[in-house]
């Protein structure tokens, strides 16, 4: 029998973890049984980024299947509304799922929660951000960080990884939320260790820039503006700048959002040796994203959507680690995230429990260094 690079992951990572199956009733091996509750039949963008996701799972579970492991997937329209859960919740019975991916919309978590918390069913939600949605759901896995706990692992980034550097924070004077979120985040954290950052404002003039840089160690830029605008904006005064300074070493630190902008911007970010923080990076180049892709088309017949991130790869990724964790640790997975092996095509998972009564959280950030030598690599955070 021909199994693909996928399936024969699995085959050896399960020969040499050995596993604990899941055990029905009579004690009897039983199939993981998992349950998709998304808005499938919503005609519109965001119904079929949701279709997308699902796929990606049934990706997942077939190449389970194909290294000799039982899945049953069960796909349910959410609807939107409290009232559509409610009713989902009362004609369709979950409580025998080990796992259910869900819900989109936020009006929806509460109850779908409680259900799964009384039940003993862990909810993965891969889109929500909210972290109250965590607070008193120990079943309730947040795939996607709130914004404040992945600036805090960017901000340790950092200070770890650039401990000797000048850090200067430019004020683009614009409003953007995530910037200035940010921007505060790294002041705090930086007085507290009694580091000083410079501020430049990015309108400034050549003494405003001057004062700022260090001809004598290493600067690193950091925009509080997240935007394709700010970034537009700036780069222009910098590169003027540093062609009257050739002596000066820069380094630019961007948002999640900077991935979008490499189709217009790639040249300058290996230009600036720019550090990108984010939850999540596909590099399109890489054999096995091209052969997801290609079995992606080859099962729905056509691409995926090209978007950030993949919803398709998502869902990949999330079925791949619930399914393989489930069958290597059966009930016991809750206790055994860092043994659950591995292989993200975009979305690497860090799940840690934050609070003792509270959910698992996704703390995984890492850093997409554009160097000038133009490569691209992954900067990680070992732990």
């Amino acid at each position: 029998m021909r199994y693909n690079f996928i399936t024969l992951l699995i085959l050896l990572e399960l020969f040499f973890l050995g596993t604990v199956p899941l055990r029905a009733a009579d004690g009897e091996s039983r199939p993981v049984r998992a349950a998709v509750v998304l808005p499938l039949k919503e005609n519109s963008p965001r119904g079929a980024k949701m279709v997308e996701f699902y796929q990606g799972l049934l990706l997942a579970a077939d190449s389970m299947k194909r290294a000799g492991w039982d899945l049953e997937i069960t796909a349910l329209h959410s609807g939107s509304s409290m009232n559509d859960m409610d009713h989902l919740l009362m004609e369709h019975s979950l409580r025998q799922m080990d796992v259910v991916f869900g819900p989109l919309d936020v009006a929806q978590q509460l109850p779908l929660a409680d259900y799964c918390d009384i039940h003993g069913v862990r909810l993965v939600s891969p889109f929500s951000t909210l972290a109250t949605q965590l607070t008193g759901h120990p079943f309730y896995y947040m795939a996607s960080a709130p914004r404040n706990t992945v600036q805090q692992q960017a901000v340790w980034f950092i200070q770890n990884h650039f401990p000797d550097h000048n850090i200067i924070l430019v004020d683009c004077n614009e409003q953007n939320d995530e910037g200035a979120a940010f921007g505060q985040l790294l002041r705090d954290a930086m007085t507290e260790k009694g580091i000083f950052v410079r501020t430049l404002n990015a309108a400034g003039d050549e003494m405003a820039y001057y004062q700022a840089f260090n001809p004598l160690r290493k600067n690193l830029i950091i925009l509080n503006s997240s935007s394709l605008k700010a970034i537009n904006a700036f780069l222009p005064r910098l590169k003027a700048y540093r062609r009257e300074h050739t002596d000066l070493s820069v380094s630019l630190f961007g948002y999640p959002s900077w991935q979008t902008y490499t189709s217009q911007l790639l040249t300058d970010f290996y230009e600036q040796d720019t550090y990108v923080y984010t939850t999540f990076y596909r590099n399109p180049l890489a054999s096995e994203a091209q052969a997801l892709d290609q079995s992606f088309l080859k099962w729905f017949h056509r691409p995926m959507q090209q978007t950030f991130p993949r919803y398709g790869v998502m869902g990949f990724d999330l079925g791949f680690y619930f399914f393989r964790g489930l069958t290597l640790f059966g009930g016991n997975i809750e206790n055994s995230h860092s043994q659950v092996p591995t292989m993200p095509f975009q979305h690497p998972f860090r799940f840690e429990r934050l609070a003792e009564s509270d959910g698992f959280v996704n703390t995984f950030v890492e850093l997409i260094h554009y160097s000038p030598a133009q490569t691209i690599d992954l900067v990680t955070r070992n732990r």
